[in-house]
């Protein structure tokens, strides 16, 4: 059956920017700085003739640089070894085949070095740097500030030159030399391209809070540091948006129309209260395997919650098909001055949701019914599907749009469900540090709660906004919580469940043999806090169970180290 582009495409930039494709957040926060340095658009400056990792080396221990960079040139195999694994991003890193897709993210230029080709962030830099530009309030704006500080350090307030401002790493004055050997860039605008709010502006709200949280230690971590627990951060918070998404557009479409609780004005999340999701319709809840042992009871529930959020994705899909055709529709009606076009320049989802309903009835029917015969006049019926010619048949009782969506699902269903759940893994950063998730070989996903992402959120959790700064009403001071404080955060702000099943997604009420796969989990969690170094049981004593910061800041700006 043939199918043309306008009928197979999904993407909606009301839905996500995202494309479903793998992702590496390497390239990622590569694709991000650059819209940071240009307020959203990306660089004119295609690269296509890459340099190799020889050719970058070279560039360090040439005669001529011996002053900026020294003992380089003395040490040539040691300095190649730093710039492959320190400097540069590989693509088939250790294979025959590996190639230089760009610099690591360490500094905001290195976008200006990407391979174009070998270093694609699949529209996640996008959907990252556009939750930031509309979280509510002060953090949003304030988060990309704080990142343009830290990431362009080193260059003069225009961002353009590269005049040193303050001492910086040997990071960043290898990015700052290769800098200067390159033109200025602009930013481009794309055609069709807009900035619009992410559907869960709530799940945006706490980004850009855990951000400017932890934005508050880039003076006390290494840089290097800093920027993979950005990293973390930022993969944890684009897959929950869209494990978020895949939640709430089934209910929009359903009901024609979004949640009014999910207007942006309505929105009940408050970053920074306790419960920052109270009353939230559309809260998330995972089972996460902390001691990530496989075959164990709570890897089996781990598992469960996985294989229940997995199953939301062909609903999802469905809906993202419905905004997507609808807005088709809407332009068709637009095109023929039978509606108008809203002066931002783009139809809202819910804008959209409404032509679905029996107000449009018969000029959807007419829309959806000549796309299905330019697509059946194409195929012969004895080269239809077998699971294809039920939905055209008219007992069914389908109007035109539903079967054209049932036959798109046929048809691409399998298709995007393989890149979505691709996406998601990478997102969740499966089987690598800081992961979400994990699958053995052969085995079932499961949640998990890697070291790295805990120690990250351990991070975040232990900052509070300080109420009494004169410098600046957005500084934060450390605090301490008891084991039973963060796991209850852990839930409440991030929806991962250590101690309790997830009510509402997937799981009813604990049973005994559940109740002891808790308790086998709560007491790995105290073990992993314990290996991670932030938490120490003097006793038995509930109240002496507390987690402790690394570094104690005060609230008037004082920091001591060693704290603990």
């Amino acid at each position: 059956m043939a199918l043309r582009r306008r009928d197979t495409e999904l993407k909606h930039l009301g839905v996500s920017y995202l494309e479903f494709k793998r992702v590496q957040m390497d390239r990622v926060l590569t694709g991000f700085l650059m819209r940071l340095n240009h307020k959203g658009f990306t660089s004119r400056m295609v690269r296509r003739n890459n340099l190799s990792a020889a050719e970058y080396v070279g560039e360090f221990t040439a005669d001529q640089h011996a002053d900026r960079f020294q003992g380089f040139a003395e040490h040539p195999d040691m300095a190649r070894r730093w710039i492959e694994t320190q400097l540069l991003d590989m693509v088939n890193r250790g294979r025959p085949t590996q190639a230089v897709a760009g610099l690591r993210p360490l500094h905001g230029l290195t976008y200006k070095f990407r391979d174009y080709y070998r270093s694609r962030p699949y529209g996640a830099d996008a959907q990252l740097y556009e939750m930031l530009r509309h979280a509510r309030g002060p953090y949003g704006m304030l988060a990309l500030d704080q990142l343009r500080k830290f990431f362009f350090t080193g260059l003069d307030t225009a961002g353009a030159g590269s005049a040193r401002t303050a001492p910086v790493d040997v990071e960043t004055q290898a990015v700052l030399h290769l800098n200067s050997q390159v033109k200025a860039d602009s930013p481009h605008s794309v055609k069709g391209w807009y900035s619009t709010p992410p559907l869960c502006v709530g799940q945006a709200d706490l980004l850009a809070d855990d951000v400017v949280r932890l934005l508050s230690l880039k003076d006390l971590l290494p840089r290097i540091t800093m920027v993979e627990y950005l990293k973390i951060l930022f993969a944890f918070h684009l897959a929950l948006g869209q494990l978020k998404t895949m939640k709430l557009l089934p209910a929009a479409v359903a009901r024609s129309g979004t949640d009014p609780a999910c207007a942006r004005d309505r929105c009940p999340a408050t970053a920074d209260a306790p419960d920052p999701l109270a009353g939230c319709p559309f809260r998330i809840g995972l089972f996460v395997d902390v001691a990530g042992v496989p075959g164990t009871p709570a890897a089996a529930l781990a598992e469960h919650s996985a294989e229940h959020w997995l199953r939301r994705i062909p609903d999802f899909v469905r809906a993202a098909y419905t905004v997507r055709k609808l807005d088709d529709f809407a332009e068709h009606l637009v095109g023929q001055g039978k509606t108008a076009k809203p002066q931002r320049g783009h139809f809202t989802v819910s804008e959209l949701l409404r032509f679905g309903t029996d107000s449009y009835r018969r000029l959807r029917d007419e829309f959806f019914g000549a796309r299905l015969t330019s697509i059946l006049d194409d195929t012969p019926v004895s080269e239809q599907p077998e699971e294809v010619r039920p939905l055209l048949d008219a007992s069914m009782g389908l109007d035109p749009f539903e079967q054209y969506l049932e036959l798109l699902m046929a048809y691409r269903g399998r298709y995007h469900h393989k890149y979505i759940v691709d996406t998601i893994d990478s997102l969740l950063l499966k089987n690598r540090p800081g992961a979400a998730i994990t699958q053995p070989h052969g085995g079932r996903r499961r949640f998990v709660l890697d070291s790295a992402l805990l120690e990250v959120l351990v991070q975040v959790a232990l900052l509070r906004l300080n109420p009494r700064s004169s410098s600046s009403p957005y500084t934060h001071h450390t605090v301490s919580l008891r084991l039973d404080e963060f796991l209850a955060l852990l839930r409440d702000r991030y929806g991962l469940h250590v101690d309790r099943l997830p009510a509402q997604d997937g799981f009813g009420a604990a049973g005994l043999e559940e109740e002891t796969a808790l308790r086998v989990n709560t007491e790995a969690f105290t073990t992993r806090m314990r290996e991670i170094g932030f938490y120490d049981d003097l006793s038995d004593a509930y109240l002496t169970q507390v987690i402790t910061p690394r570094f104690t800041i005060t609230e008037d700006g004082t920091v001591a180290t060693g704290g603990r």
